[in-house]
This record gives structure tokens, sequence and C-alpha cells, in this order.
């Protein structure tokens, strides 16, 4: 039987050999996939979308590599899609300071300086998601009313799909409080995370120097608002 989805105005077929019945559905019922089929443009032209592979988080759907056959103007565009979702990012402000994270990142095999961030899940509440990412990565409780929306940045639109949610918080903590977070290890139970935290002073030297394009907007963003 074969497996049609609606993309760019029109039924297209779904080709994932590797994947069971059950597995196909798992990834259709997905956020992240619904949000990729539904916000595609129809001023191109779909005629396969084709699952490559799905990074499984449990039984739950976690990535999923695609490979999308698209046309315009009669001709092939790249179509390969790394199928992350949505993230969250806070540009966290506490007693004047940038509060940044500090762990270490596989993909690029070093020690990164970073907004705190992550990924959405499947309820799609992006304040609620930033507001558990800043408790587990920084260990500082906020209230959803706190945070300040500032806009949204693609990050890889060449490749990935991901869209991150930048958000702001400006926070008055006690400085006894501030240096027993800085003492310990942050992170989420069972992630395998150990994060530290660092404190800088908010300009843009700092800012630049991280090399983190989630802080650099967000930063950016803030002080266009003002």
């Amino acid at each position: 039987m074969q497996n049609l989805i609606n993309i760019a105005g029109k039924q297209v077929p779904l080709v994932a050999p590797t994947l069971s019945n059950e597995q196909i559905q798992k990834v259709k019922e997905s956020k992240k996939f619904e949000k990729f089929l539904t916000t595609f443009s129809k001023e191109v032209d779909v005629e396969q979308v084709n699952i490559l592979s799905v990074y499984w988080f449990g039984n739950n759907v976690g990535f999923i590599n695609l490979d999308v056959e698209t046309y315009s103007n009669g001709k092939r565009l790249p179509g390969y899609v790394f199928l992350r979702g949505d993230a969250v990012a806070i540009l966290l402000i506490v007693n004047g300071m940038l509060l940044l994270t500090k762990q270490f990142r596989v993909p690029v095999g070093q020690f990164t300086i970073e907004a705190p961030a992550g990924m959405v899940d499947e309820s799609s509440n992006f304040a609620g998601v930033a507001a558990k990412e800043l408790k587990e990565e920084c260990g500082i409780e906020i209230h959803q009313d706190e945070m300040k929306y500032l806009q949204d940045v693609f990050i890889s639109p060449g490749g990935s799909d991901e869209v991150i949610h930048l958000f702001c918080v400006e926070k008055q903590i006690p400085q006894v409080k501030l240096e027993e977070l800085l003492s310990k290890i942050h992170g989420a139970e069972g992630e395998g995370e150990q994060i530290h935290l660092q404190v800088k002073e908010f300009n843009w030297k700092n800012v630049l120097a991280t090399k983190d394009i989630k802080l650099i907007s967000a930063a950016a963003a803030y002080w266009a608002k003002l």
C-alpha cells in the first residue's frame, strides 16, 4: 500500500523502505513532520518525499533525515533535509550580567559557551520549554510571564528545518545565590549533560567571542528593541 502525504498543495508518495508501517505512522504524526509539510511553499513542485533514516528517542521520533524531490523551473533543487524541529534559546541577564552555559559539544569537538537552550517537545509550548531549560541548565526558576519574546531565527536553512525561538529574561538574585549556582554542575538528569555556568559583562565583544549564533541573534534582537 502506497503512503501518500500532502505537501506543497498536492499529494505525493512518502517512501520509507527501511521503516515498518507503524514507524511510518509515528513519523507522519510527529509535530516536526506535520509542521514541515504544512509550512512548505506551494511555489515549488514536490514529486516525492523519501525518509532516509530516523533517530529514535526510545519509541518516539527524534530526528528525521529526508530527501525531498523538489523542482523549480523544471530543475531539481538540493533536497536533503535534517528534520530536527524547533528549539528555544534564552538571553539570560542576571544582575545586569550575561549568564552563560559552558559544556562539551561532541559535534564540534570542544567546549562551547552558549545561551541556555533546548529542543521543543511535542507540546510546542515554547515559553514552557524555555522555563524548563533555565531550571535544568542554570538552576533558576522563572514564571512564563517573566519571559520576553524576541524573535525566531533559522539556524541552517540549507540543510535543516530548525527554528530557534528567542526569549529574554532579566532577573535579580542575591549574589550568594549566584555564586552557589556558579559552583555547581547543572543539566537534565538522565541526559548526560555536564553544564557549568559563567558570568560575563553584557557587551558585543563578549557576545561575539562565544561564536554562539543563538546568543548573537538574541543580543541583536534585544538591542534592536531598546
